[in-house]
């Protein structure tokens, strides 16, 4: 791919989580690499205690989110794969402080609508795939929030003293024994 060569970028960005759809002409016509990360602490007001050790479901949410995004694809007549070779990281914000990255996942032969619709699909899974777990009562706009509109709805779920309102521990030390 030539250095000057333009290509095509969906995004969804805000400080809880990025979906980014870029496309990579050097994958063939109608390829697009999906590019996602959450911001683990920025969950935890509304996920904290919610799930047990070790379950963040904000990290959970993002996991699933390539199989529902390659799930999607099949209904659609695409085809998805790895694209661990995708360089995600001048795009995206770094690992570290909070953020993790999922693996990038290659959409095959899609037009820009359908992209768009694939955006769209992310961004609603994501956000309920983590608050069917974290806030099962919130209702998840059934239309895409602009990212500013989507992070003030998240932002409506956070709890305040969210670690003292956690319910306690599934195990307590119980001393030496």
């Amino acid at each position: 791919m030539s250095a000057m060569q333009r290509v095509a970028s969906y995004e969804h960005k805000n400080d809880y989580f990025y979906l980014i759809l870029r496309e990579t002409p050097e994958h063939g016509s109608g390829a697009y690499v999906l590019c996602c990360g959450i911001n683990m602490p920025r969950f935890d007001p509304i996920c904290w205690g919610k799930a047990g050790i070790c379950s963040n479901p904000a990290f959970k949410g993002l996991q699933q989110l390539r199989a529902d995004v390659s799930a999607f694809a099949m209904k659609m007549g695409k085809r998805t794969r790895n694209a661990e070779q995708f360089p995600c990281g001048p795009i995206t914000p770094p690992v570290g402080n909070g953020w993790y990255r999922e693996t990038p996942l290659l959409i095959e032969q899609a037009s820009p609508a359908e992209i768009k619709k694939f955006l769209q699909f992310s961004v609603l899974d994501l956000v309920k795939t983590v608050l069917t777990v974290c806030a099962p009562g919130a209702k998840v706009p059934s239309r895409l929030p602009t990212p500013p509109a989507m992070q003030k709805f998240l932002d409506a779920l956070n709890v305040k003293n969210f670690r003292e309102a956690a319910p306690p521990p599934i195990a307590k030390f119980q001393g030496d024994r």
